[in-house]
């Protein structure tokens, strides 16, 4: 029973982030409760059920993760979950890629979480996630993707490396500037600015997809520059101009969900303990299992 529930309660965190990041408004080219972005294909409610039919992906994943050991029969497993969800998804959203890339990241996450029987170590999930994603999985399709095709055309590595490298960017910008930030200012615009550090640090490759290396450059550029002026209303204006050029961030917006499944699920938990729930549980120091 105590690994149904801490699976469970994972799963729910996972989701709760994901529509967390959809509904956080507004956002530059990505979909949230006053426009779609730069996608003619996304509405918010989209996502929104795209997100709570991966629930069940995050759990099973997280399950198959209990108290294990990462080994190549458990990547493949965790990698045919993740496929298994990739086609939910498709089927909910008319076979438009909502959540491609997060079933990836938050999915590691979960595994991670589930791998220290809920316990939530910061920095240590994040290289539990690296040892699982590092790990061969001969099942993985062969077919092409806009991964595939930036990295071939640019040179530059995406949501599978960042993985593998123990997700550097949340551990540099994004997880130290939002703990930061959400002492210092607003919920939201807590979010916003973080998401705005991401965007200007990492090499999206939604942006570079979208709008090549001129459209990546521009991104980073205006987003850096909003950070020095920082507004909601100048958020906005950024918006405009994301869609005219049909930029979006999905990397970004992907990195944003996994930072705020992290920090709330390390909360919730710390604040379960306080209360002598057991739901999750959190520690401060490492222990494999």
């Amino acid at each position: 029973m105590e690994q149904h529930a801490i699976c469970l309660r994972i799963a729910d965190e996972a989701v709760a982030a994901l529509i967390e990041e959809v509904e956080l408004t507004p956002k530059p080219g990505l979909v949230d409760s006053e426009n779609n972005g730069a996608h003619d294909d996304l509405t918010l409610q989209k996502m929104r059920n795209s997100a709570h039919a991966l629930h069940a992906t995050f759990y099973q994943m997280a399950m198959v993760n209990f108290g294990e050991k990462p080994t190549i029969k458990l990547r493949e497993a965790f990698g045919a979950i993740g496929r298994h969800g990739e086609n939910r998804m498709f089927r909910v959203t008319e076979n438009v890629n909502t959540h491609k890339g997060a079933i990836w990241s938050l999915g590691l996450l979960c595994a991670a979480i589930a791998r220290r029987r809920g316990q939530v170590n910061i920095p240590q999930v994040f290289h539990d996630a690296a040892e699982l994603a590092k790990l061969p999985d001969k099942y993985i399709p062969q077919i092409k993707t806009n991964g595939l095709e930036v990295e071939r055309n640019y040179g530059i590595t995406g949501a599978r490396e960042e993985a593998q490298q123990a997700f550097p960017h949340i551990r540099a910008y994004s997880l130290p500037v939002y703990k930061q930030a959400i002492r210092k200012m607003p919920l939201k615009e807590a979010k916003l600015f973080t998401l705005l550090v991401l965007i200007s640090n990492l090499n999206d490759t939604c942006l570079l997809h979208r709008g090549g290396l001129a459209g990546l450059q521009f991104a980073k550029a205006e987003s850096r520059e909003l950070l020095q002026q920082f507004s909601v209303s100048a958020i906005k204006g950024l918006d405009q101009q994301f869609i005219e050029r049909w930029l979006s961030p999905g990397g970004s917006a992907d990195l944003l969900a996994a930072t705020l499944f992290i920090v709330n699920i390390e909360a919730k938990t710390k604040r379960g303990a306080c209360n002598g729930e057991i739901d999750l549980h959190v520690s401060s120091g490492t222990s494999d299992s």
